[in-house]
């Protein structure tokens, strides 16, 4: 990481560190304690010190007094929230993505994420390639607003994907194969209602499943008992 510019050292920080959120390599919970990143990372403390800010404004981290930065608790009301913008803004992304389509925009790009989702021939997970292939059709909707607000849901996005791996299944394969279709085809509100039943579907499927693996609320902080006095 020492390779990189000055300039976008921040940023390739707080993906990286972001990265690890994901995959639980750093655990939810955990202190993101500014000397051993930048040491393990081997940059100075400053980028990290100001990757940190990006990764609480995206809700992977947040602030304690006297703590810094911890790695947040995702939820089953993180989840709820989750799906609640999906509802909205993936179907209205599909919809766009295929009025462009038909109006001649190329859509290699989520062909392209289509079979890499579906063809284990890569190191990626199929999470992050299940989610690859979402925000190319979130890019290919070509509307600026609507990707700038995805863009803050993204991450949280693929931590709820990488949470729920048995989810990845020939129906859900072929749930994407169908809403890339009607994008390909230009069918606009066809790739809209699809869309909009396979985030349903992904609600309906999801959120049982994480009863038990989260907790409701994140945990509150603990605080420190008084101190004992020594004699």
């Amino acid at each position: 990481m020492t390779s990189e510019s000055a300039s976008g050292l921040p940023a390739r920080v707080a993906h990286h560190l972001r990265e690890q959120i994901i995959t639980g390599e750093i655990p939810m919970g955990s202190k993101l304690n500014e000397r051993e990143i930048a040491e393990r990372l081997q940059v100075s403390r400053v980028p990290v010190r100001e990757a940190l800010p990006l990764l609480e404004a995206e809700g992977f981290a947040v602030s304690r007094p006297r703590r810094g930065s911890i790695v947040h608790t995702f939820t089953l009301s993180d989840a709820r929230e989750v799906f609640d913008l999906r509802r909205q803004l993936e179907p209205l992304a599909a919809g766009f993505a295929a009025a462009r389509s038909r109006d001649g925009a190329d859509t290699s790009a989520i062909r392209d994420a289509l079979q890499s989702a579906q063809v284990d021939a890569s190191d990626l997970p199929p999470s992050t390639r299940n989610s690859d292939l979402h925000d190319e059709i979130m890019s290919l909707s070509g509307h600026a607003l609507l990707q700038r607000m995805s863009g803050l849901m993204s991450g949280r996005v693929r931590w709820l994907f990488r949470l729920t791996p048995e989810r990845d299944t020939p129906s859900m394969w072929q749930e994407h194969s169908d809403i890339v279709d009607a994008i390909v085809a230009g069918e606009r509100d066809l790739a809209t209602m699809l869309m909009a039943a396979h985030v349903e579907r992904a609600a309906i499927e999801s959120l049982p499943l994480l009863v038990g693996r989260l907790p409701e609320v994140e945990p509150s902080p603990r605080r420190r008992g008084p101190r004992t006095p020594t004699h």
